[in-house]
């Protein structure tokens, strides 16, 4: 946390950094731009006393119990320590720092009949979370975000529904519809102001976003795969052999490493942030340094997302606007 906190060089306003690009930049298609977010967005907070969410789940099938209790953890703990991907910053704090596009997963609990954003545990409700992201927009009018829903878990139709409904009644005519531009990554900032809307929302489930003007079908839209590896050079080379696939997307450099069995089980009484994340953020802003917005060459850089990201990582993406 001691790295989101300080002054900023060159005088940059995370909060509104959109609102403060130059002319030609608010112009551009948002597919041109170096726009910083973060992995599992929702994950900076994680309920230990609720019960494992469907992808802890997962994780429980390699931990050995007996060998956490020796270590004084609980499963919960374990759990916690491998699924949380960044610092212990809200919504609203994250969008004070530039953070402008949100990786999200969404569960169904049957105990409240409640939609949370989850990873490990249950974490925040999706409804606080939606009105704390509309009551801070409401207060920076020329900021823009990216809410990709991508996992879903015990969800239903009417449990979409549901998640329709929240969207709708926080954002209302904040949401971008389908009908503003063809591609949605060719909207611009300038198109974007003048019809006052600043959420665009991608879902990865086509059989609901074909049923709402403002749902963007995710694989349609969005070009985000994931490197799934734990080194550090393997996932630099990854990252500079994808490119830009497809134009006609955004695209998301997910520069994360993903921990594999082996890693988890070897390091139970560490994390996810500490064997993992810190030791490869320098690899990673080295990758970063030099590279540019998408608008200014082949190495051009759209959406880059990472987990537990700080300002040096924020402030080299959003530079790249002016490279």
């Amino acid at each position: 946390m001691s790295r989101m906190a300080g002054n900023l060089p060159h005088g940059l306003d995370l909060a509104n950094w959109m609102g403060d690009l130059p002319p030609n930049l608010r112009a551009a298609p948002l597919k041109n731009l170096a726009i910083p977010g973060t992995h599992d967005s929702g994950s900076f907070y994680q309920d230990k006393s609720s019960g494992l969410s469907p992808v802890g789940q997962t994780l429980l099938e390699i931990i050995n119990e007996e060998t956490i209790k020796i270590l004084g953890l609980t499963v919960n703990d374990v759990v916690n320590n491998w699924s949380v991907t960044q610092h212990d910053i809200g919504f609203s704090g994250q969008l004070n720092v530039g953070v402008r596009y949100f990786d999200l997963r969404v569960a169904w609990r049957e105990s409240d009949n409640s939609l949370y954003f989850v990873h490990g545990l249950y974490g925040s409700k999706v409804e606080t979370a939606m009105q704390e992201i509309a009551d801070w927009l409401n207060n920076h009018p020329k900021e823009v975000v990216l809410l990709d829903f991508n996992h879903f878990y015990n969800m239903n139709d009417s449990h979409h529904r549901q998640l329709s409904v929240i969207l709708e009644e926080k954002f209302g005519s904040k949401l971008c519809p389908k009908t503003i531009v063809s591609q949605a990554a060719d909207t611009t900032l300038i198109k974007l102001w003048e019809s006052r809307h600043q959420v665009m929302v991608f879902y990865n489930n086509n059989g609901i976003a074909d049923h709402h003007n403002y749902l963007w079908s995710d694989w349609e839209y969005v070009h985000s795969h994931s490197p799934t590896t734990y080194e550090s050079a393997k996932l630099i080379a990854w990252l500079e052999n994808e490119g830009v696939c497809d134009e006609s997307k955004f695209h998301v450099s997910q520069a994360i490493l993903t921990p594999d069995a082996t890693t988890i089980v070897g390091n139970l009484g560490h994390s996810l942030k500490s064997v993992l994340a810190t030791p490869a953020m320098p690899e990673i802003l080295k990758w970063l340094n030099g590279k540019r917005s998408s608008g200014s060459g082949s190495n051009g850089m759209n959406i880059v997302i990472a987990d537990f990201v700080d300002l040096e990582f924020l402030l080299a993406v959003i530079k790249l606007n002016y490279t």
